[in-house]
């Protein structure tokens, strides 16, 4: 017996280092990105907080989210197919399979082809009755929102590829680079056209990422491809990106009523002064967003090994809600002086009092992010059965209360916010507890 019981704590020793092992490369590749991503906050920051107070119109600054969010609505489909083909290459490259990625790549092309298409015609015919109820007079910043939902949409099949092949430098170079074109070409174009440099600005990023991308992979792919197209893979492609749009397009569009209400329903005031103080919370997604780009091939391939993505997960999430508040306690007591340092900061000193609410409303939504994410790597999508019902109903009933009258002011629109960020994280806690 004592013989048996000294080899039982073997196996559970040497798995546990070799989960160590995998934690500490995830930490490693995070403390990259985040370092390197923080180039691209500083062009963020900038324009958020600097380009667009300074050159906007006030009438004009409550306009730059809900078409900002356009845009990106516009990209879902390309979007979906990049995370669809980044999960399959994660589970290819796991096995060394380098020459179906390559094989897989190659079909993503025709795919992306057939999308553009569809995504550039229906964008011809609603960008620009958006830009009028968003009420965007600058009919150059219809071109220029097209263009950058254009490269967005093909932007993320490349970096999403070195994602998935876990190349982090070369991430983190593409993204350092395409920030510093970014900055440039805001710091030249908005002080000429204000909205149309600023859409300029986020067309040119996504256009850096695709040149970047290619050539940092030419390596990778530099070796025989190999057959992967049948009609399982076809199968299995197209059910996880229909699942995948399903997932990532009604919250989207719930975002999407959020913000057009800010603009349409409260005053020219309310909306600028939501967009200056929102800026403040946008710290808390700069430090997470790292985070979830490095977890998602780690997850992919920890499912697909039959260990547990919750780790990953638990570790993402605390480190959210650790720093949402810290930020929301500087927040309640420096957050009127932090405004104040913007360009004509100050005349919106009295929504100084909403940015600790805003950045708890990050805070519970990332989190959400974090485990959906998390269950989309690993092929898992049954949270779908909650988070569909949660964002048809909530978009309706806060349309409605629009409407109807029930939402006069800023305040009550927040609360609305807060409450489905709340009932997003009571949800994906719950499942996180049920996860393997």
């Amino acid at each position: 017996m004592a013989g048996d019981y000294s080899k039982t704590p073997m196996p559970r020793i040497a798995e546990f280092g070799t989960i160590r092992r995998r934690m500490d490369g995830f930490a490693k590749n995070a403390l990259l990105l985040f370092v390197a991503l923080r180039v691209g906050d500083f062009v963020n920051v900038a324009a958020g907080m600097w380009f667009v107070p300074r050159y906007v119109s006030p009438e004009d600054i409550g306009a730059v989210l809900p078409v900002t969010l356009f845009a990106t609505f516009l990209s879902l489909p390309m979007f979906a197919f990049a995370m669809t083909v980044m999960k399959e290459s994660a589970c290819l490259s796991t096995v060394g399979a380098r020459g179906k990625v390559k094989s897989l790549l190659k079909g993503v092309f025709v795919a992306v082809a057939a999308i553009l298409v569809l995504v550039l015609s229906v964008a011809a015919v609603a960008v620009p009755h958006f830009l009028s109820a968003m009420r965007v007079s600058d009919a150059s910043v219809g071109f220029l929102v097209v263009a950058a939902a254009f490269l967005g949409c093909v932007a993320p099949v490349y970096t999403d590829a070195l994602q998935s092949l876990k190349r982090f430098r070369a991430l983190a170079a593409v993204e350092v680079a395409g920030s510093v074109l970014r900055f440039l070409v805001m710091f030249c174009a908005m002080p000429i056209r204000a909205l149309a440099g600023y859409f300029a600005g986020q067309a040119a990023l996504p256009a850096f990422r695709i040149a970047g991308s290619v050539l940092a992979l030419r390596k990778d792919l530099s070796v025989p491809a190999e057959p992967y197209w049948d009609r399982a893979a076809i199968r299995r492609i197209s059910l996880a990106f229909l699942a995948i749009v399903v997932y990532q397009g009604i919250p989207m569009a719930a975002s999407l009523v959020e913000q057009s209400l800010l603009r349409t329903q409260l005053s020219t005031l309310d909306s600028a002064g939501y967009y200056m103080v929102s800026r403040f919370s946008d710290f808390l997604y700069y430090l997470t967003f790292p985070l979830l780009l490095v977890m998602f091939p780690y997850t992919a391939t920890a499912a697909q090994r039959k260990d547990s993505t919750r780790p990953f997960v638990l570790k993402c999430a605390a480190v959210t809600l650790v720093a949402a508040a810290l930020m929301a306690l500087a927040y309640q007591f420096f957050g009127l002086t932090f405004l104040s340092l913007m360009p004509h900061g100050s005349d919106y000193a009295a929504y100084a009092s909403y940015m600790p609410w805003l950045v708890v409303i990050t805070a519970l939504t990332t989190c959400q992010v974090f485990y959906t994410n998390a269950e989309v790597s690993a092929g898992r999508f049954g949270f779908l059965i909650w988070l569909v019902p949660l964002h048809l109903v909530y978009p309706l009933a806060l349309y409605g209360a629009a409407r109807w009258g029930g939402i006069t002011d800023l305040p009550t629109l927040l609360l609305w916010f807060g409450a489905a960020s709340l009932l997003r994280f009571l949800f994906s806690a719950g499942g996180l507890l049920r996860t393997d």
